[in-house]
């Protein structure tokens, strides 16, 4: 079997779950991480036989794939922010939105000596992209989830930088994870999709990411912004500034929130697509 035939052959099999170009598009990803090889390399190198000796595991792997399992858990990996993740089912998957919000306190914070706190740091993926490129910075970050946590530690000594983790309920603003230290900038990209919209995701969010780093009661959306705000209010330094990314349905309400907690200069960022989701307050 040549590269063309399998990516084909994978092109088919996903055709149920996915449009034909999106089925495209994996089965392309995949070749490509399976091979080592570059995308370009793809049109280059088609018509080379594959190498008998993968395709039993490819052939696992196509399985997985048209099950619906997401391939980022297939392959085990990702890239965010042009770093390279572990991702498992404990962690959400590092979405290209989340990249813009790094990016926000990457321009805001660059060449200052600040402390950051990731509250739901998941795989790591925001903590250990700040600590990459904000060199001067302190990282903390912390999970509810122990599993989490085990990933992000990996991904940060696989990505060779410095984050102090801590397991933390962030509904629990009594018991801090690091005591009474102060912070100029809390970021989050906590649960925010209301448990009614889970009908309009795919099967492969669905049925294999955390439901607990996707969803939030429909009569109470806005609780972990709520806990986030009384984390701040608490650990934010005067003039430290919260950065959250957010659900487009209620992106004012969450603002409204927000200035209600004593939140000044509050500001709303749109992402790539145009849809409202980062906000921005300082505290007093």
């Amino acid at each position: 079997m040549t590269i063309k035939q399998l990516t084909n052959d994978i092109t088919q099999s996903l055709q149920p779950l996915y449009d034909p170009r999106e089925a495209a598009a994996v089965a392309s990803w995949y070749v490509c991480a399976r091979m080592r090889m570059e995308r370009y390399e793809l049109a280059l190198r088609g018509n080379e036989p594959v190498d008998e000796t993968l395709m039993p595991a490819i052939r696992r792997d196509m399985e997985r794939l048209a099950e619906g399992c997401p391939l980022q858990y297939v392959l085990g990996e990702t890239e965010f922010y042009g770093l390279s993740f572990k991702v498992s089912p404990a962690v959400l998957i590092p979405r290209p939105e989340t990249e813009e919000l790094v990016q926000r306190v990457v321009q805001q914070y660059e060449g200052q000596k600040v402390r950051i706190w990731d509250v739901g740091t998941g795989s790591g993926c925001i903590a250990i992209s700040l600590a990459k490129m904000l060199p001067d910075v302190e990282v903390f970050a912390t999970d509810i989830s122990e599993d989490a946590l085990a990933v992000a530690r990996e991904n940060a000594e696989c990505n060779g930088v410095g984050v102090t983790f801590a397991r933390h309920d962030m509904a629990d603003v009594e018991h801090l994870p690091f005591g009474e230290t102060r912070f100029d900038v809390i970021v989050s990209n906590p649960p925010y999709i209301p448990a009614s919209d889970r009908a309009t995701l795919h099967k492969n969010v669905t049925d294999y990411e955390p439901e607990t780093a996707l969803f939030v009661p429909d009569d109470d959306k806005l609780w972990c912004y709520r806990a986030l705000a009384r984390l701040a209010q608490r650990t934010l330094a005067p003039g430290g500034r919260l950065y959250v990314e957010t659900y487009h349905d209620f992106h004012e309400e969450l603002a409204e929130m927000l200035q209600s907690f004593g939140f000044l200069a509050v500001q709303s960022f749109r992402d790539i697509n145009g849809q409202p989701r980062m906000i921005s307050a300082a505290r007093l």
